[in-house]
């Protein structure tokens, strides 16, 4: 009997991301976002790593 649930309950997910899958194949609304303008600052004698001192 516990086997039985746990294939059902196997092929029910894998047939819920197959239809997933297909909708969202055939989904024609795809949306993007695109950016217009991307500005980078450049940072001159300053870095983002962590500096780790040791104590004996």
């Amino acid at each position: 009997m516990k086997n039985n649930i746990l294939g059902g309950l196997v092929i029910f997910v894998v047939v819920v991301t197959c239809l997933l899958l297909i909708d969202d194949i055939s989904s024609s609304k795809e949306v993007q976002t695109s950016y217009e303008k991307i500005e980078v600052e450049p940072v001159q004698g300053q870095t983002d790593l962590a500096i780790v001192e040791e104590q004996e």
